[in-house]
C-alpha cells in the first residue's frame, strides 16, 4: 500500500451497523454514522468545531418483516454542520412501505434524499440494507437449525448467483476476470 509515504490522518468517519431480532418476528437494524476531524476549524454556524468532535452524528433505524418491507422507520441527527440539518430526519417515514431489493438506493434516493433530505443518512441506508439482509438470512437459518431443519434444501444462493467472486457460478472464469483486470490496471 502506501508503507514508503509518511501520512497524517485528518478525518475519520465511524458507521456502525447493527441487527436484531425483535420478539415479534421483526427485524431491527441501526445504523450511526460519526465524522471528526483531526483538527479544530471553524465552522459558521456551530463556532469553533474542536478536534474529535463530531462534525456529522447520524442515527437510522428500520424495521423490516420477513419480505424486508420497512415497517417503521426513523432518523435523528445528534449534531451537523447546520442548524437545519435535523430536520431532514422529518421525511425519513417515507421509507415505510418500502421493500429492500433491487433499485433500493434509488428508491431512498427518492424518498429521503436531495434538498429535503441529508447526504449522509440517504448514504447510509445502502448498508443498512445490506444488515437487514444478513439479519434476517441469518436468523432464518438459525431458526432453521434450532428446528432440527436441514438448511441445504434451504440454502437457495440462486439471488447470489454470479453477485461476486465467492459466489461466482464459474470460479475459472471469475478468476480469470480478475487476472484481466488486473493486467488492465494501467
Amino acid at each position: 500500500m502506501t508503507d514508503h509515504i509518511t501520512r497524517e490522518r485528518v478525518h475519520t468517519r465511524t458507521i456502525t451497523l447493527d441487527g436484531f431480532a425483535r420478539s415479534d418476528g421483526l427485524i431491527d437494524v441501526e445504523g450511526e454514522i460519526i465524522d471528526v476531524k483531526t483538527y479544530d476549524f471553524p465552522n459558521r454556524e456551530r463556532g469553533l468545531i474542536m478536534a474529535n468532535e463530531p462534525l456529522h452524528h447520524m442515527k437510522v433505524r428500520i424495521t423490516v418483516d420477513e419480505n424486508l418491507e420497512i415497517k417503521d422507520a426513523e432518523a435523528e441527527t445528534v449534531a451537523a454542520p447546520y442548524s437545519i440539518c435535523p430536520s431532514a430526519a422529518i421525511g425519513f417515514v417515507n421509507l415505510i412501505g418500502q421493500r429492500i431489493g433491487p433499485g433500493w438506493r434509488n428508491k431512498t434516493r427518492a424518498a429521503i434524499g436531495g434538498i429535503a433530505g441529508c447526504t449522509h443518512i440517504t448514504e447510509l441506508m445502502g448498508p443498512v440494507a445490506t444488515v437487514a439482509i444478513q439479519t434476517l438470512y441469518g436468523e432464518e437459518a438459525r431458526k432453521r437449525r434450532a428446528a432440527g431443519v436441514d438448511n441445504k434444501a434451504a440454502n437457495d444462493t440462486s439471488s447470489l448467483a454470479d453477485s461476486c467472486i465467492g459466489h461466482a457460478l464459474d470460479h475459472d472464469a471469475a478468476m480469470a476476470l480478475a487476472e484481466e483486470r488486473k493486467s488492465n490496471k494501467g
